[in-house]
């Protein structure tokens, strides 16, 4: 009877054994494959972090509401108005006004004549 009781005991240490050698085997053979890489998408497209394609690069068209002047390219301004000191807040005013209005409206412009 204890022979019997060694041998499955053998039988199942070895089937442990041959399951813990064979766990590094199936991991190896199914790893995923690799996304593309960033520099293959084209020009004007970014690799989308979440999605993992490329897509188009979202650039707005509008101009920038902040500018500078010759006299004192250190301080940014908003329709001439100075952003620092007791200007602040109309400088944050029409900077947030200009954000509003959006870019300008392109006119559609179309030529016909009639006989």
């Amino acid at each position: 009877m204890t022979s019997s009781f060694a041998v499955r005991r053998q039988f199942v240490i070895g089937a442990f054994l041959v399951a813990a050698a064979a766990a590094p085997v199936a991991a190896a053979h199914h790893t995923p494959q690799a996304g593309n890489p960033l520099a293959e998408c084209s020009s004007g497209e970014e690799s989308d972090t979440f999605t993992t394609t490329c897509v188009p690069y979202l650039v707005p068209t509008s101009p920038p509401v902040f500018t500078t002047t010759a006299a004192n390219p250190d301080v940014p301004e908003v329709d001439g108005i100075p952003c620092i000191g007791h200007n602040a807040g109309g400088c944050i005013g029409l900077a947030e006004d200009a954000q509003m209005e959006g870019p300008p409206a392109q006119p559609r412009v179309t030529i016909s004549s009639s006989p």
